[in-house]
């Protein structure tokens, strides 16, 4: 191990290329570098850590065609606490995986800003700003271009660029908590160069008077809780099919608010669109002529022209539920889009043909019908709203498409615990089977007793909303296999004999729910990929909390108590963003595969270990581990085979634990251990392995 210590007279790439190692850091005192910087072969792990952002600068001028800092041949990278600007070429380039960029800053460069290349996948972009890159001469340069898959930009802004803020041609990435401001174009663009769907997650990100759009994008992403403000273009262009849209706010925007142009089968839910277009052939929401399109619970209001318009070539959308108010009119359907379109309850008094503020297009149960199978055989159309009383319902329901297509309706109770599906009268049944109909959603009930499952999932592109599920005697909510983009917030699933939420499809949103006492964990995706857990809480389950037992899940933001494991990370390459894991009976957190990224979590009072790393390549860095049973950290594998090894553990802070604060137990090896703030633990490292590197604890 070595640290070098370097000041601007010192030419950093010897260092790299003949004196650093693997594991090895470089320090750069504050000052101006005019030096490019290439990561070669063989040097994984290295850090390069500056003074911090605008004291450690890497100038370009004179350079000529160079990137700035350019991770070429090697992974497990940190770039940290410095500043890059006035390349000719990229101000950060990065060609290889599972780096990470932390509260760094590239400005004022002839090309992207930051660019991660079509092979280079999980790589964290952190804290970071990429702002004022190209000029006029150079147009089409973006804050950040994202090739590869499965990436992470997470807390960063990106400003004054000349093109895009972010620009993603590539699937799978989390786009969170980011400002994108004042760019050439759009704030944020998903367009995925590979014919296939983006499924980006774009979370409570920003988009601020860019020249074009907020956001634009293609296929199946998930944009939760964004804003879009003040931008040139719409709010939220749409130029794809089967994409989310759930509580974003949309305000101020030139053009339309939500364009969904030609596009099918995309979900706008509870989102807020307010005063947008300054034209009267902008709207709030815009549906030009696209197919098969849900439009569900939006507020919208104050727009010059109409709140929400249906092209005439538009069919087979459903238009329910929102509240418009002081549009002009509120809702407009060029013919014949009045007729393919169904309206149900939505809340205005305004629309063009008259009368569809007026259309109520549901059953009552009880009332028009005595069951709520008997109202769901009945249904007439997609889109079809069944409203369910208050009451105990001793019934199992099946939604199906047999003898009549049944895709997109609704079935909403009046609240949970008050409309109540009950399976004690029933044998072998499930509580609400969604079967082959798609875009279905259940809300504002209970369903509990079933002897199996409460509600399984059989299809893609459903929404389960303020749902209990209870004392069922398999897994509350089972979404099965092949079936993706299935949302489920505000549930409580509690006290059933299997898992709380249990997960076999790729895609798929948990989010803002809670799993409480079941018998088996509170939340699992079993085989399935690129699945999304997010605030959630699991209290109390006899299993692990949450268990991500596929490959490249997102678990962020959650909390987990009093479980067997908090969180137990089964196969690769996930990412643990910021959860807290508490007072489990065993480990806070245990991962038991390779390539995963545990960043910022929290794991107190547990059992046994904070943490408990049992193979190899993980990234271990920036949580907080305090008052554990065991160790604070514990890197073992658990089937006593010398394979815990090359896992990085850095920054973390661990305090008084009661046994070791990070044990590198015995065939632990060549693990790299450095800069975590380590006291009150009886012995703060307990190092057994081989070749470890421990460096500036």
């Amino acid at each position: 191990m070595a640290i070098f210590n370097l000041t601007p007279t010192d030419n950093i790439q010897v260092v790299i290329d003949n004196d650093a190692n693997s594991g090895d850091t470089i320090r750069l005192a504050a000052g101006i570098y005019s030096q490019s910087i290439m990561i070669g072969m063989n040097k994984n792990s290295i850090r390069i850590i500056g003074a911090g952002i605008e004291k450690t600068i890497f100038e370009g001028t004179e350079l000529g065609l160079v990137n700035g800092i350019d991770i070429q041949a090697s992974s497990m990278v940190t770039i940290e606490n410095l500043t890059v600007q006035n390349f000719n070429e990229r101000g950060i380039l990065i060609q290889t995986s599972d780096n990470i960029i932390n509260k760094v800053k590239s400005q004022n460069n002839q090309n992207n800003g930051m660019e991660i290349s079509t092979v280079a996948e999980r790589n964290l972009i952190m804290e970071s700003e990429s702002n004022n890159n190209g000029s006029n001469e150079a147009i089409n340069v973006d804050g950040i271009q994202v090739n590869g898959e499965h990436n992470y930009i997470v807390k960063c802004k990106f400003i004054g660029n000349s093109n895009d803020g972010m620009e993603l041609k590539s699937s799978n990435n989390l786009v969170f908590l980011n400002l994108a401001k004042d760019n050439g174009s759009e704030g944020y663009a998903s367009d995925s160069d590979v014919d296939s769907d983006d499924f980006n997650l774009f979370i409570c990100n920003q988009s601020i008077r860019n020249r074009d759009d907020g956001f634009e994008f293609d296929d199946s992403n998930l944009l939760l809780w964004n804003k879009a403000l003040v931008n040139n273009d719409d709010g939220l262009e749409i130029n794809g099919d089967h994409n989310l849209l759930w509580g974003n706010e949309v305000k101020c925007n030139t053009e339309d608010g939500i364009d969904l142009g030609n596009h099918c089968n995309n979900r706008l839910l509870r989102n807020n669109v307010l005063k947008n277009g300054i034209q009267q052939i902008d709207s709030g929401i815009e549906i030009e002529g696209g197919d098969g399109n849900i439009v569900d619970y939006n507020t919208v209001l104050n727009h010059v022209h109409s709140g929400i318009l249906v092209g005439q070539n538009a069919e087979s959308n459903v238009v329910r539920s929102n509240c418009l108010k002081e549009n002009n009119p509120d809702i407009q359907a060029v013919p014949p889009a009045s007729v393919n379109t169904l309206f149900n309850e939505n809340n205005c008094t305004t629309s063009d043909p008259n009368g569809l503020c007026q259309i109520n297009n549901f059953f009552n149960v009880p009332g028009d019908f005595d069951t709520i199978q008997e109202a769901i055989d009945a249904v007439p159309e997609e889109g079809f709203t069944i409203q369910v009383g208050a009451g105990i319902f001793k019934e199992a329901i099946t939604i199906n498409n047999t003898g009549q297509v049944r895709n997109k309706i609704r079935i909403v109770g009046v609240g949970r615990e008050k409309t109540i599906i009950d399976g004690t009268d029933t044998i072998d049944e499930i509580g609400i089977d969604i079967e082959d109909a798609s875009f279905i959603t259940i809300e504002n009930l209970t369903v509990q007793n079933f002897d199996s499952f409460g509600i399984r999932v059989n299809t893609s592109d459903n929404v389960l909303h303020c749902v209990n599920v209870f004392g069922n005697q398999n897994s509350g909510i089972f979404i099965t296999g092949l079936n993706e983009r299935n949302m489920v917030m505000k549930c409580e699933s509690s006290q059933n004999i299997g898992i709380g939420i249990s997960v076999n499809g790729d895609h798929n949103y948990i989010v803002c729910s809670q799993c409480s006492r079941n018998n088996g964990e509170g939340i699992r995706f079993n085989s399935g990929e690129f699945n999304l857990a997010y605030h959630n809480f699991c209290d109390g389950n006899q299993s692990e909390g949450i268990e991500p037992a596929g490959d490249n899940n997102f678990i962020i933001s959650n909390c987990t108590l009093n479980n067997s494991d908090g969180i137990e990370v089964d196969d690769d390459h996930n990412l643990l963003l910021w959860n807290k894991s508490f007072r489990n009976q065993r480990d806070g957190i245990n991962v038991e595969d390779s390539n995963n990224l545990v960043w910022g979590n929290v794991c107190y009072n547990n059992e046994r270990n904070g943490i408990f790393v049992e193979e190899n390549n993980n990234l271990i860095i920036y949580n907080h581990i305090k008052n554990n049973n065991d160790e604070g950290i514990r890197i073992e594998d658990n089937d006593f085979l010398p394979s815990a090894n090359f896992n990085m553990i850095d920054n973390n802070i661990i305090i008084n634990n009661k046994k070791a604060g990070i044990l590198l137990a015995i065939g632990s090896d060549n693990n790299i251990v450095r800069s975590n703030c380590l006291f009150g633990n009886p012995l703060d490292i307990d190092d057994q392995g081989t070749d470890n590197i421990l460096d500036e604890n």
